[in-house]
This record gives structure tokens, C-alpha cells and sequence, in this order.
């Protein structure tokens, strides 16, 4: 121990000796407030208790503006511009540090010190404040930088330029040491001129490595088709920036590149479509109006994910095949009426629905099996106009309409007034023929393709369909 050390143990024990009761209403007085002489950053603190302090810190933060000039040009930046943090919590426990015990206390009658603000440095905040100072001077350094193009379908660089800059070390110290001492005492700096930290070389050469990777050829074969990857969704497996987030040597993306080779077999899988059997009132299948159709997913694009990943990091082309699971479509029951099951539609029970039949010339409408209106005699499309033969639905009505058309001559026709006009399919439609004299025949003289009927039965049959309505024409 050395002599200055001894005497002021001895003097603090003398001390002690001598206030005896006094001193220890001092240390206790001091257990939870800072020790006369206590200062932080310079300021007195003394006797004020930690929450007093924290509350001092803030205020002088929140007061705080520093004094920076930059080529002569005056900027006024607040500790937080300066990306500096001041934790005035654990700056108050540290000047009350000096209280934890009763010997410290006594101890912090000689030696309180003045204790520096806690404080934490964003260098990001930092640098683009600096970059911003810049901004108003002149443009800074600008890196070279890569990009995608996708009219060329090739990555290129972008090249990098010199420009105004600061002396960021010089910067730094400022920051902190205006965060420590809560001072915003002035200081003066001048532009640099900088050089990119992103050389336009290094970013010619990322882009080559790129387009290098670009190039290798893959192919996913479906069994009846080949699917090539876009120039687009290539860029996407090219990772051009290293761990610490500079651009960097090329890099394959191996996520980017299972995410579109798992996205490609997912398209390329085909759902299932149900098929209808028709059952009857005891629950036979009677008919299968729609078979469906099986389904079928990928059941290797896990697989072919993995070796097109291994091929890309070999360089070396690759050729992969989906594979697939069949999967067997289910089938909807529909129940028809009693009845329905030889007729030329099946209809559930109580289903409107009209008959065409070409081979005697009528036309009848249906409520389930249930003929409800017809036979009724009409004229179909004439040889070489013949109309149209399947299952069809209503779609389209009007009261009255002029109907134009073609010949078979190739000369037009025009027909006005014609009445009860219910379309069914294209221009084919059922509808009121008051030229006609006679119906239930076909042959030459026939119709362009429509059903032909007597006026008051085209009004029947208008009024009794509803959009949707199922038409079936057959011979």
C-alpha cells in the first residue's frame, strides 16, 4: 500500500473515530441518494436519487443540440441524428454505485468523480446522417452495383463514381464523445473526396459469375411437355450479396430455387373432376351423364428439386422428369325421376326441361318424366342448316326480334318482327314462325338452323322456361 493510499485510509478512519453517530446517519442518509461531489457529464448530482437523476439525464438529452460544421456550412444535429442511444437508467445506477454500502458512501466524501453518460452507437443512423450531410455539399461516392435487365435477360453492372465524402473515424469520436459528456460543443470538418467502396470491376465480374450461372441449361420434362425456367425466374436463383450484406462473389440461392421448382409441379398437377352418376328412386345407378376425370400430382419434386440444386452448383446442365400419382375422380349422385331413365334426358324430379326431337319434327316440354306440353309440330333447319344437336341450356329470350343471317347462297336474310325468340345455343333458338302455314315436317324449305313454331306455342314455351333452362335436340 502506498503512503497516499495509507494516509487516506487513516484519515477516513479518523474520520470515522471522530463523527462517531454522525457518520452513520450520514451513510444512512446516502444509502438511496448520490454522494455530495457526484456529477454526470460534468453536472452536480448530488443528494438526488436515482429516478431524480435518470429524470436530469432525459432532460438535458431531450435539450441537447450539437454544432457541426461541414465546409463551412452550419448543421445542427440532436444525439439521436448522430445515431447516439443515451441509457440514462444505467448512467444513474452507476453514479449511485458509489452508495451501495456504508463504506463506499464514506469513501464518496473524497472521491465522487464525475461520471460519463452510458451510451450506445447505431452505425447505420451515423452513416446516413453523414450521407445526408454530403448531399447538401455535393453527391457522395457512389458503389457500383449490379441489377437485372430484363429486356437484355441478363444481369450488368451499374457503374460506381467518385464523390464527396467525410472523415467517418473523426465523425465517430464526435458522436460518442457528445454523448458521453451531453455536450454539443462545436466542431468543424471538411468534405473528402472518396473513392467507392464498390469498384465498378468487382461489379463486372459478380455480373459475369451471374450470367455464368444464368446460362446453364435446365429442362423439367412432364412426360408430354418441357418446361425451361425464364430468364426472369433465373435472375431469382442468383444471389449477388455475401453474408454481411455487400455485394459479393455470385452465390446460388438453393431456397429461391426449390421454391420455383416445387411452384413448377404444383402447375403442372391436374385435380381430379367429378363424374355424375344418375341414380333412381331405389338408388340404382342408372347412367353416367359425366364420367370425370382422374387427377394427377408430382410425387417427386422433392427429388428433382434436389439434384437440379446439386447440378447448379456443378455447373452442369440438367434434365429432370416429374413423376406422377394418379388419383381417381369421386362421383356426385343425381337423383332422376321415376321414369326419366329412357328418355333422351334424365331429369331429376319435377325439372323443366324441353325435348326436341329432329326425326319427328316436335317438340315437347318436361317437368321430371312428366310430359307436360306437346308433342308440337315445328320445322327444323333445312339439309345444309341443320340445327345444332345436344344438350344446351336457355341463356337468352327476347319478346321480339329482327333476325339476320347468311343463305346457304351466301346472300343475307333479314327478318323482322319474329316472336317468342328463346335461345338455346349460338344463334339457335326456338320461336314463333307466323309465315309458316303447316309444321311437323323438316326437309328443303326448313329453317337457318332455328326451331320453328306455331306463335301461340313459341309463347307457351317462352314463358315456360327459365334461364338455364335444359334443352336436349336429337334425332
Amino acid at each position: 500500500m502506498s503512503r497516499a493510499t495509507k494516509w487516506i485510509v487513516g484519515l477516513i478512519a479518523a474520520v470515522v473515530v471522530v463523527l462517531g453517530g454522525s457518520t452513520v446517519a450520514y451513510a444512512s442518509y446516502y444509502s438511496e441518494r448520490a454522494v455530495p461531489g457526484s456529477k454526470v457529464a460534468g453536472e452536480s448530482v448530488s443528494n438526488m436519487t436515482h429516478d431524480q437523476i435518470v429524470q436530469r439525464i432525459e432532460e438535458r438529452v431531450s435539450d441537447l443540440t450539437a454544432n457541426i460544421t461541414v465546409d463551412g456550412k452550419s448543421f445542427e444535429p440532436n444525439l439521436a441524428d448522430l445515431g447516439v442511444s443515451v441509457d440514462a437508467d444505467a448512467t444513474a445506477t452507476a453514479v449511485m454505485s458509489q452508495s451501495a454500502d456504508a463504506w463506499s458512501r464514506i469513501k464518496g466524501l473524497f472521491d465522487s468523480g464525475d461520471t460519463p453518460a452510458v451510451i450506445s452507437l447505431d452505425e447505420g443512423v451515423l452513416d446516413a446522417y453523414a450521407h445526408e450531410l454530403i448531399k447538401d455539399l455535393g453527391e457522395p461516392a457512389k458503389n457500383a452495383s449490379v441489377k437485372f435487365d430484363e429486356a437484355a435477360e441478363a444481369f450488368v453492372a451499374e457503374p460506381a463514381s467518385v464523390g464527396h465524402g467525410l472523415d467517418m473515424d473523426a465523425l465517430r469520436e464526435y458522436a460518442n464523445q457528445a454523448g458521453k459528456n451531453l455536450s454539443g460543443e462545436a466542431a468543424a470538418f471538411e468534405s473528402l473526396e472518396t473513392e467507392p467502396e464498390i469498384t465498378t470491376e468487382h461489379a463486372e465480374q459478380v455480373a459475369a459469375s451471374a450470367n455464368q450461372m444464368m446460362g446453364i441449361p435446365v429442362v423439367i420434362s412432364t412426360g408430354n411437355r418441357e418446361i425451361t425456367p425464364t430468364a426472369a425466374d433465373r435472375a431469382k436463383w442468383v444471389n449477388l450479396l455475401g453474408d454481411d450484406g455487400e455485394l459479393s462473389d455470385s452465390a446460388l440461392d438453393e431456397a429461391k430455387i426449390k421454391e420455383w421448382l416445387l411452384a413448377t409441379a404444383e402447375s403442372t398437377n391436374d385435380d381430379p373432376i367429378p363424374g355424375i352418376h344418375n341414380i333412381n328412386s331405389r338408388g340404382d345407378v342408372v347412367s353416367t351423364p359425366e364420367e370425370g376425370v382422374p387427377g394427377f400430382y408430382v410425387n417427386n419434386a422433392e427429388d428433382v428439386s434436389t439434384g437440379l440444386i446439386a447440378a447448379l452448383k456443378k455447373g452442369e446442365a440438367f434434365e429432370g422428369l416429374f413423376q406422377y400419382d394418379q388419383v381417381e375422380q369421386e362421383f356426385e349422385e343425381r337423383l332422376i325421376a321415376d321414369g326419366a331413365e329412357d328418355l333422351p334426358y334424365q331429369a331429376a324430379p319435377g325439372e323443366k326441361w324441353i325435348d326436341i326431337n329432329l326425326s319427328n319434327a316436335t317438340t315437347s316440354a318436361y317437368e321430371g318424366a312428366t310430359i307436360v306440353r306437346g308433342p308440337v309440330p315445328m320445322v327444323p333447319g333445312e339439309p345444309g342448316t341443320e340445327t345444332v344437336t345436344g344438350v344446351f341450356k336457355v341463356y337468352l329470350q327476347y319478346e321480339v326480334q329482327t333476325m339476320r343471317g347468311l343463305n346457304q347462297d351466301g346472300t343475307t336474310y333479314e327478318t323482322p318482327n319474329v316472336p317468342w325468340v328463346t335461345y338455346f345455343h349460338g344463334s339457335y333458338a326456338l320461336h314463333g314462325a307466323p309465315w309458316r302455314s303447316s309444321f311437323g315436317w323438316n326437309g328443303p324449305g326448313g329453317s337457318h338452323g332455328c326451331v320453328n313454331m306455331p306463335v301461340g306455342e313459341a309463347k307457351w314455351f317462352y314463358d315456360f322456361v327459365e334461364m338455364g333452362t335444359t334443352v336436349v335436340s336429337h334425332y
